[in-house]
C-alpha cells in the first residue's frame, strides 16, 4: 500500500494547501453519513485529507467543495491508507477516481517539466479570473517575485497577460498541521553545470519527527539551494524544502538532501547546501 500511495501522490507536485470539505459515504446500516473533512495536500490526482471518522484501506467516498457564489464541485475518491493520526482526526491518502473532474481546480504541470524549468516552484493565481496554477519560476521570475510579491504572465483562461500572485490557503495558518505523507525513497538529481541565482528568498525546511522551520534562502538552481538556518541538518540527511515560501500560503514541498553544512559562528547560525531529489521511475 505504501508504494501505491507513494506513486499516486507523486504523479504530480504536492501542494500543502488547506480546503474546506465535506466527506461523504455509505456506512454499514445503509445510511449516508456526511462529516466536515479538510484537505491538507493536494495533488493532480488526489492528496491527502484530515477527517473525524475511522475509514478503511478501499473505502470509495464522496468527496464536495463550495465556491463562491453557491458553486458547488463533488468528486468520487478511494481510501489508499491511513497515513497518521492528529486530536484533530485522521489523515488519510486519497486517491481521486476521475482525474478529468479538476476537482482541486489547481493546473499542474507534466511532471518532466519540473527538471526542466523549476528554479522554483510556488502555487499561484491570476489577479483576474483567481485560477489557480503551480508555477514553475526562472530567474526573471523569481526576482520579479522577490522584489514585488507577484509576476507577469499570460493567463490561459483570461487569455492575456496578467499579474499572479501567490495563492493563498483557505485556513488560516494555525490551522496548519503538519502531515507525513510523502515518502523518502529518492535519488539525487545531478548537480553538474547547474546555473546559481542569488536571491534572498525565505524556505520552510520540513524534517520528520522535528519542527518545520523557516530559513533564509541564499541562491537556488535547478539542482539544488544554499540556505541559512538556526538548526544543523548534518550531510546526507534527507528533508523536505518550500521555496519561496510566505507563512499562510500555499507551499509545495519537494525531498531534497543536505550535501554540505558548515557553521557561521560570528551569527550563530549554519549554512547548507542541498540537492534536490528525484522519485524513482
Amino acid at each position: 500500500m505504501t508504494t501505491m500511495r507513494t506513486q499516486v501522490l507523486r504523479q504530480s507536485d504536492r501542494v500543502s494547501f488547506r480546503i474546506p470539505l465535506e466527506a461523504s459515504w455509505m456506512d454499514s446500516s445503509g445510511m449516508v453519513r456526511r462529516i466536515a473533512a479538510v484537505s491538507l495536500l493536494v495533488s493532480r490526482n488526489g492528496g491527502v485529507v484530515r477527517i473525524t471518522e475511522k475509514l478503511f484501506p478501499g473505502q470509495e467516498i464522496s468527496l464536495k467543495r463550495l465556491f463562491d457564489g453557491d458553486g458547488v464541485r463533488t468528486a468520487r475518491a478511494r481510501v489508499l491508507a491511513e497515513i497518521d493520526r492528529e486530536p484533530e482526526g485522521f489523515l488519510y491518502a486519497v486517491h481521486i477516481l476521475d482525474p478529468r473532474s479538476d476537482f482541486w481546480d489547481i493546473e499542474f504541470p507534466a511532471p518532466h517539466k519540473a527538471d526542466q524549468e523549476a528554479l522554483a516552484r510556488l502555487l499561484m493565481e491570476c489577479g483576474f479570473c483567481q485560477r489557480r496554477e503551480v508555477v514553475y519560476l526562472n530567474e526573471l521570475e523569481l526576482r520579479s517575485f522577490e522584489s514585488r510579491k507577484c509576476i507577469a504572465r499570460i493567463c490561459k483562461v483570461c487569455e492575456a497577460p496578467a499579474v499572479w500572485i501567490e495563492a493563498q490557503s483557505e485556513f488560516a495558518p494555525a490551522d496548519s498541521p503538519t502531515t507525513r505523507a510523502e515518502q523518502e525513497e529518492d535519488r539525487v538529481i545531478p548537480r553538474r553545470n547547474r546555473t546559481r541565482v542569488k536571491a534572498r528568498v525565505l524556505a520552510c525546511i520540513r524534517r520528520r519527527g522535528f519542527q518545520e522551520e523557516v530559513a533564509v534562502c541564499e541562491d537556488l538552481s535547478k539542482g539544488g539551494i544554499a540556505f541559512r538556518s538556526r538548526n544543523e541538518y548534518p550531510k546526507g540527511t534527507r528533508v523536505e524544502v518550500a521555496v519561496p515560501f510566505t507563512p499562510g500560503a500555499g507551499a509545495i514541498f519537494v525531498p531534497i538532501r543536505i550535501v554540505f553544512s558548515e557553521p557561521i559562528r560570528s551569527a550563530g547560525l549554519f549554512r547548507h547546501g542541498a540537492a534536490y531529489l528525484k522519485p524513482p521511475e
